[in-house]
């Protein structure tokens, strides 16, 4: 359903809505997700396997991502499976991989953008795109992160708009039409790196929208993918020293829940 998804806002966004990537940055950076992924598994398990993950990496960072050239996107899909395979704790990988892959390559290569503005203004397309999106969420059960992030990242901008009658970050406006799509519905809600209990989505969803509007209100560039890096990597640390049990108490581990 992901797949789908992706796939038919990337098709929208190329016969409609004019997207600034290149059909080739899209296949060649698909390519590099699909044959690394096969390529690590065959390696690891000794058996091939589709590569569904590699798929939803590679057309995440290909909508979200935008440079002149396409080395930015081998970079992007390189480090986005590589970490996902490296970095990992009990079997499972603790960031979400083309989020991964667009935050090192916006730190390495500042003039690398998202650029969601060239989603364009078109609100129906991104009204079915966003119920297509819903529905998804409900049924990986993480609805609860999703509206919990929204109402906090839109909740906390208008609470600075309040207080800075003056304040419009272009950060926070443009980020505003598919980037927030692709962000929201593709990234935090990956379920290896997002929390099970609807509580302790919201409160995920939550922090991260926080994080991102303080890093927007500083100027951050990639603000807000910035942000859900910093919260995966807590939220690691978290469950690792639960179950070193540097806590008192026997409680039980958060990545369970």
């Amino acid at each position: 359903m992901q797949i789908i998804l992706l796939s038919t806002y990337a098709i929208i966004g190329g016969v409609l809505l004019n997207f600034s990537v290149t059909i080739w940055q899209i296949v060649v950076t698909l390519g590099i997700c699909i044959l690394l992924e096969l390529v690590i598994l065959y390696w690891k398990k000794g058996a091939f396997y589709w590569p569904y993950s590699a798929v939803i990496t590679g057309l995440g960072i290909a909508l979200a991502l935008r440079a002149d050239t396409i080395i930015p996107f081998i970079m992007a899909a390189i480090v986005a499976i590589s970490l996902k395979h490296i970095v990992r704790y009990r079997g499972d990988h603790i960031l979400n991989p083309s989020n991964s892959g667009i935050v090192f390559v916006s730190l390495l290569l500042p003039a690398t953008a998202t650029d969601p503005l060239q989603w364009g203004y078109y609100l129906w397309a991104l009204v079915l795109m966003s119920l297509g999106g819903l529905y998804l969420v409900y049924k990986v059960h993480r609805l609860a992160l999703v509206v919990s992030f929204l109402i906090g990242f839109i909740g906390i901008q208008f609470l600075r708009q309040l207080i800075w009658t003056d304040l419009w970050n272009a950060n926070f406006s443009s980020f505003m039409w598919g980037g927030l799509f692709i962000f929201t519905f593709n990234m935090i809600t990956d379920p290896k790196t997002s929390p099970k209990k609807a509580k302790n989505q919201i409160f995920f969803g939550l922090v991260i929208a926080l994080i991102a509007q303080m890093l927007i209100h500083m100027n951050i560039h990639n603000a807000v993918f910035i942000s859900l890096a910093i919260v995966c990597l807590g939220r690691f640390l978290w469950i690792w020293a639960r179950n070193q049990k540097m806590f008192k108490g026997n409680h039980p581990s958060v990545g369970a829940k």
